[in-house]
């Protein structure tokens, strides 16, 4: 593959917000605001060096690939340039949010706060963080769907309460029992956005016969058996960013998430000379949530210093927080090498782990982890 010398349009982006607020009783506050943003000049990806036809070998039956620069004589195709890696600062995108916020200020030993969102990002790129090649190799209007960073709909939930302990108590008692705080915290949101990809080679060989489609040529009886045809327009094996057919009326998901989250039967292999129809992250990985607690005190020393005990655990219901499946971009690959342009995949034809939620997030602490303890004392002063 090669490629041309980097050159980008700085990125650029709009923000933008407003909202409303209002006083509640037992001193909470209600907040409720529209943030938005658009991004121009953001970088995308595409190829140059497109594949434009293909020759036969008369005795061997391969094809050979004719590129934009390609010089062919005959049956014979030099190529003096592989395909070419493109980057343009084309993209564009943008964020819409419903914000709605609830707290209430530290009063009688308690303090909440609340925060509900359901946003939308969407475009035909996410800038830096979003290097893919158009699927179509070029036309970059084809990628216009939800962006990588996509969270739908997201809800955050934390409370502080001072445990009404030893407030009457002798100074001692006081000192050892009043000033507990407890702590929590709960957040969830809906799944990131899933790019079901396939694999798929820049030529196959279609059988003169019965139309059947082969990765190779078809030789009996010293005939050729087998014509080779573009199987992707334009090519783009070097960054293979392809999407499948998506098969109309099958669910993409299974209905048991413990198994297998994605259906590979709702998907097919596209006719030679075509796209897929699939979208660009069309589909979404599982949502999550975590509860987190914490057990706090401050033990005075002098008027200046204290030592302050935490104890906290994340992720107190060991709820596990699933990776989407592929990381984000399952790829079907046909593992036996028979399934048709138009046919629905089985699981073995796809590969035996495609579309699986086979591992969670590896964070040791915060969001995402197992259940975890900790305990820490420190000195203030």
């Amino acid at each position: 593959r090669a490629y041309l010398p980097d050159y980008k349009i700085p990125e650029k982006v709009l923000q933008y917000s407003a909202s409303v607020q209002q006083q509640l009783p037992s001193n909470a506050v209600l907040t409720v605001a529209y943030v938005g943003s658009q991004g121009r000049n953001l970088f995308v990806r595409g190829i140059t060096n497109r594949i434009t036809g293909v020759v036969m070998n008369p005795v061997t039956g391969v094809g050979s690939a004719v590129r934009e620069f390609s010089v062919v004589n005959g049956t014979t195709v030099t190529n003096r340039f592989a395909e070419i890696d493109t980057k343009t600062s084309g993209g564009n995108d943008n964020f819409n949010a419903l914000q709605i916020l609830l707290n209430r200020r530290f009063s009688r030993g308690l303090t909440i706060g609340s925060q509900y969102q359901w946003s939308h990002s969407i475009g035909n790129s996410n800038g830096s963080k979003d290097a893919r090649t158009s699927s179509n190799n070029y036309i970059f209007t084809s990628e216009h769907g939800d962006n990588i960073s996509d969270v739908r709909q997201s809800f955050n939930f934390s409370a502080l309460y001072e445990l009404p302990f030893g407030a009457r108590s002798s100074a001692l008692m006081k000192s050892l029992v009043g000033g507990w705080q407890l702590g929590s915290l709960f957040n969830t949101r809906t799944g990131l956005p899933v790019d079901v990809e396939i694999v798929r080679p820049d030529i196959v060989y279609s059988n003169n016969s019965t139309g059947a489609i082969t990765a190779g040529p078809v030789v009996t009886g010293g005939t050729i058996m087998t014509t080779p045809v573009v199987n992707v327009p334009g090519g783009g094996a070097s960054r293979n960013v392809r999407r499948p057919d998506l098969i109309a009326g099958v669910n993409p998901y299974y209905q048991n998430k413990g198994v297998f989250f994605i259906n590979p039967a709702a998907f097919a292999v596209p006719q030679p000379g075509t796209f897929g129809n699939l979208g660009r992250d069309a589909l979404r990985g599982p949502s999550n949530y975590q509860l987190d607690f914490t057990l706090s005190k401050k033990f005075a020393i002098t008027e200046s210093k204290n030592l302050e005990f935490r104890a906290e655990c994340y992720n107190i219901t060991n709820s596990p927080v699933f990776l989407a499946p592929g990381n984000g971009t399952p790829r079907l690959n046909d593992a036996t090498g028979t399934v048709q342009p138009g046919q629905a995949y089985t699981q073995s034809a796809a590969g035996g782990t495609f579309g699986a939620v086979t591992s969670t997030v590896s964070n040791q602490v915060g969001s995402g982890t197992n259940r975890q303890f900790q305990l820490a004392l420190r000195l203030n002063f």
